[in-house]
């Protein structure tokens, strides 16, 4: 999260899946957000992963001080992102 560009927050995510390289949402997000993105995702040959967690885990987990409910990245930095992506 320190070196990569990645855009936060479900609706800042929906419009901003075309050119990410894999996308990561909690589950406590709203199924019909969620099937829309896995369709779109899916169309596009965009990876993705749910988090089995909260939005408030999630933003832990990424070093934020406030819950994330999707992250899309679009650039990993210095991150290797294959292993996430298998």
């Amino acid at each position: 999260m320190k070196t990569g560009k990645f855009i936060i927050g479900a609706k800042e995510v929906s419009k901003s899946i075309k050119g990410s390289k894999i996308i990561i949402y909690s589950s406590s997000l709203p199924k019909d957000w969620v099937s829309e993105v896995v369709k779109t995702c899916k169309s596009l040959s965009i990876p993705f992963i749910e988090f089995k967690g909260t939005s408030v885990d999630l933003g832990r987990i990424c070093g934020k001080p406030f819950p994330m409910s999707a992250i899309a990245i679009k650039s990993p930095g210095e991150v290797d992102l294959s292993p996430l992506i298998k």
